[in-house]
């Protein structure tokens, strides 16, 4: 043995040896027991099991085996445990006869109570929802004052009222348990009990609030259900489809009518703004302080006093309002002829297409007089767009009139060629009739209004026979 060992038995501090070099001795130790490289025993799959449930039970050794009835405390199975019979005392149970007081006829009858729960003289627990109706009687006074009737016996009615006692107004029941001398329909009888009621009710108590019941209502009631569902398949579908259509129809109304709104109050708008400012487009200009020389001009003619008229008319009624620079400040003329940003996608394209159609130029010069009739001109489109909708709107709703007066009356009616909007394509309508032929249309120019295109979501009239 030497010091080394020594010490390290003896638990004293050695010194310390270089820990970073491997002695010889471990890379060529070969009395060491080497470790054997058996392969483990496996859980051997049973003949006739399929291997889909073998991998359930078993993956790769007994250690992964699954449990095959789950457990989390030893020797007691679920940890919750549902029952543990035999743990308290049994209850006795007895068979004992009892009464329902529902009952009048003395009627005995036997079932199982607990011991404990027996209490001498409680009632049957069960009677309680035993509820019972209040039916009046009368006497043969008061059958001979109030309900005496020709359509009725006092038999018959005796007999009604002992019914809706002893079936407790189960109407079903009692037309069922009927046994008068007149077969009875069930809302006669109905008739008869509350006008009897109400009568013996009023000659009892003047302020007792009545019972109402309307036979023929009832009647025309049952009826229309009978007819309800003796429908056919096909007449189901088809009152389906009115129902759909008429929706429809009350949706295109609403908006027919928020649209002519609209339209009436672009037209009957009286103070509006002039649509483009006569004394804001003088920016740019070297004179814009200079007091201009007064120019003067001939008179105008009838034509220039309507074209004017209507000039302005456009201008106030338009649905455009073009920017307007009132500050201070110079700005590009050609600032004022940008279309608000309000404008849709319709209106756009159809100053468009008149623009195109026309030749003129989508960007003119902006020279003052210019400017002042491009923005009159293109409001004009848009007023005309607008007319020629309410126009369209008015067609359909008069082929509609029309439709119901020839499905009402048999006689055919005809619209006239200026009241369609169909007919604005027609070349021999544009200017002035002369000779006459043309008579009943329209002589004013709409060679743009022909170019204005609307969306197609007026349906057309269908003739439906009512």
């Amino acid at each position: 043995m030497n010091t080394a060992d020594a010490q390290d038995i003896l638990g004293w501090n050695a010194t310390p040896k270089d820990e970073g070099i491997l002695p010889i001795g471990g890379l060529t130790d070969v009395d060491r027991k080497k470790r054997s490289n058996r392969a483990e025993a496996h859980f051997k799959r049973p003949e006739g099991m399929h291997r889909e449930l073998f991998n359930l039970l078993a993956q790769d050794s007994e250690k992964n085996l699954a449990a095959l009835i789950p457990s989390t405390t030893k020797n007691l199975g679920y940890r919750n445990q549902k029952a543990r019979i035999g743990m308290r005392q049994v209850r006795p149970w007895v068979w004992k006869p009892f009464e329902n007081p529902a009952r009048v006829d003395g009627l005995q009858l036997c079932h199982w109570q607990r011991v404990d729960k027996i209490e001498a003289g409680a009632p049957y627990p069960f009677a309680r929802f035993n509820k019972v109706i209040n039916i009046p009687t009368f006497t043969d006074d008061e059958y001979d004052k109030h309900l005496k009737s020709l359509k009725w016996s006092k038999e018959d009615t005796l007999h009604l009222f002992d019914l809706c006692t002893r079936f407790d107004l189960r109407w079903p029941i009692i037309v069922d348990r009927w046994e008068g001398s007149t077969r009875r329909t069930m809302e006669e009888m109905k008739e008869r009990f509350y006008n009897a009621v109400n009568e013996l009710n009023s000659s009892r108590d003047p302020s007792a609030e009545l019972l109402c019941y309307d036979a023929e209502h009832e009647k025309r009631r049952k009826e229309q259900l009978i007819k309800q569902w003796n429908r056919t398949p096909q007449e189901i579908e088809e009152e389906e489809m009115l129902i759909a259509e008429m929706r429809k129809i009350e949706v295109r109304k609403r908006e027919r009518e928020r649209k002519a709104q609209d339209l009436q109050k672009l037209i009957t708008a009286s103070d509006r703004t002039p649509t483009t400012p006569a004394n804001t487009s003088s920016a740019l200009s070297p004179a814009a302080g200079v007091k201009k020389k007064s120019v003067i001009r001939p008179k105008a003619s009838t034509a220039n006093i309507a074209h004017s008229a209507s000039t302005s008319f456009i201008a106030e009624h338009s649905s455009l309002r073009f920017p307007e620079f009132r500050s201070a400040g110079a700005h590009l003329r050609s600032q004022e002829m940008k279309l608000p940003t309000n404008v849709g996608q319709k209106k756009l394209k159809n100053i468009e297409t008149v623009i195109e159609k026309l030749k003129l130029d989508l960007v003119p010069v902006g020279a003052e007089e210019i400017v002042v009739g491009y923005n009159e001109f293109r409001s004009s489109i848009v007023l005309l767009q607008e007319l020629k909708h309410a126009l369209q709107t008015a067609e359909y709703e008069l082929e509609s009139l029309r439709t119901r007066y020839q499905a009402a009356t048999g006689k055919t009616f005809e619209i006239e060629p200026r009241m369609r909007v169909s007919s604005m394509g027609d070349s021999s309508m544009f200017g002035e009739d002369k000779e006459g032929t043309n008579s009943g249309l329209p002589s004013s120019t709409r060679t743009i209004t022909d170019m204005i295109e609307l969306s197609s979501s007026l349906p057309q009239a269908v003739s439906v026979s009512l």
